[in-house]
């Protein structure tokens, strides 16, 4: 009987760590967001910056997306039951998608509010200095949520926390695109206000696509990674007994991979004996592959017309 690997055990309870982890660095993106926001909408309707206000509602449109992150570690957290066979991983890339699209309509509707204001620019007085530390201190805010919530995605697996981070990433890029575009308001420019305000929408919504990219192909169980596919064939064919294997496939499950694969083993040996093997099988890859999840194998007799990948 297979028990299960105390290597194994430690990754996921570690892997539950860095989830849990990762809902707290939402929160804090989500508290941090709304402050900015508050900040930089006020100044920039006091002002009349355009490109400050448009980061502002561009914040409080962050913050939307770190509470969806929440929503999405949270219920990811879940064990698996009666309804949901499989556990609850895949609702971090449900909600992933959900953030995505608020991303792309509020860029829509930044972007379509910068375009009017290009036409209808006002010459008025610079924008005072103020506004300018507002965008650099939204900069430095955003800078310090990206980094940590990257790190946290590339350890735990989280594709809704990968989500956040391009969400700040592109949260510094638009604070900054609005940083420049007050600064050369002094020099008489005031159209690149307006027009900051434009690439701050085209920034938000090229980071929404990208996340609805990512987020579409783990909801239907892409998996491209090749050299996680010739170790997985590399491991199962050093055992003893099994001449090929045929019909790999992975899938992600949140930090988790899942694995199904058909064995070639010699027809005349016992069921009992097939599944030795197909139980050494299942040891070795999780020895050398601790974030392996559920394991399907299945042994076939040599003889059989064989199975193509992807059948």
């Amino acid at each position: 009987m297979f028990h299960p690997d105390p290597t194994r055990e430690r990754f996921i309870v570690r892997t539950q760590k860095l989830i849990s982890s990762g809902q707290r660095i939402a929160e804090i993106s989500f508290i941090a967001n709304v402050f900015v926001g508050v900040f930089e909408l006020g100044f920039g309707l006091l002002l009349g910056s355009l490109a400050l206000s448009a980061d502002g509602v561009h914040s409080f449109v962050d913050a939307v997306v770190s509470m969806t992150v929440w929503l999405g570690i949270r219920f990811s957290q879940r064990k698996a039951d009666g309804k949901f066979h499989y556990g609850y991983y895949k609702f971090d890339a449900i909600f992933s998608l959900f953030a995505a699209i608020i991303m792309i309509a509020s860029g829509l509707v930044i972007g379509y509010v910068g375009v009017t204001q290009y036409f209808h620019v006002r010459r008025e007085q610079p924008i005072s200095p103020i506004g300018g530390l507002v965008a650099a201190a939204s900069i430095a805010i955003a800078v310090v949520l990206a980094k940590a919530k990257n790190a946290l995605a590339r350890k735990s697996g989280l594709v809704s926390l990968r989500t956040d981070a391009y969400n700040s990433v592109k949260d510094a890029s638009a604070s900054l695109v609005a940083f420049v575009g007050i600064f050369l308001t002094w020099f008489g420019f005031f159209s690149f206000d307006s027009i900051a305000g434009v690439i701050i929408g085209v920034f938000v919504m090229v980071a929404g696509y990208f996340a609805i990219k990512e987020s579409s192909l783990i909801l239907a169980d892409a998996y491209s990674n090749p050299e996680m596919l010739e170790e997985i064939t590399r491991i199962a064919t050093s055992v003893k007994g099994i001449q090929s294997i045929d019909d790999l496939r992975v899938r992600r499950n949140g930090p988790l991979l899942y694995v199904e694969m058909h064995i070639r083993v010699d027809g005349n040996i016992t069921v009992f004996e097939a599944d030795r093997i197909s139980q050494e099988v299942a040891l070795r890859m999780r020895e050398n592959i601790v974030s392996l999840g559920r394991i399907t194998i299945k042994p076939e007799p040599a003889q059989n017309v064989s199975h193509k990948v992807g059948s």
